[in-house]
């Protein structure tokens, strides 16, 4: 499974009231500078985070290593992007994932969901 985009989480910049938006898009120009190196990216601003989405192929270690330097940036979050199919589809995926990514399955994990679009069909309990 191959990531997609990230998502960059923030600090600081949340708090600044009616000024945030300039400090979103200050920081929204530090990351393009930072990535014009590694491939052309797309910027959303959503609910207090920034996602940052490649269509194309890109380094993910040049790319997570020049976010790595940009000031501002409380942490990034590798990103999947998949069609929303039906839930079932987006658990088989996490399932294969895991499957691929850690040979030794001798450990637990715990799932926490929130929903972005209140209209998805399951509450957040009902995916945890």
């Amino acid at each position: 499974m191959k990531f997609h985009a990230f998502l960059i989480k923030y600090a600081e910049i949340s708090i600044k009231g009616k000024n945030r938006y300039r400090f979103e898009d200050a920081l929204i120009h530090q990351m393009k500078t930072a990535l014009d190196p590694v491939g052309k990216f797309l910027f959303k601003k959503e609910q207090g985070r920034i996602f940052v989405e490649n269509t194309d192929e890109f380094d993910y270690e040049d790319a997570l290593d020049a976010l790595g330097h940009v000031f501002g940036i409380n942490a990034i979050c590798p990103v999947v992007v998949l069609e929303d199919f039906s839930f079932d589809q987006l658990k088989e995926e996490t399932i294969r994932y895991i499957g691929e990514e850690y040979t030794n399955r001798n450990f637990t994990f715990k799932v926490k969901a929130k929903r972005a679009d209140k209209r998805y069909p399951m509450h957040s309990q009902e995916i945890c």
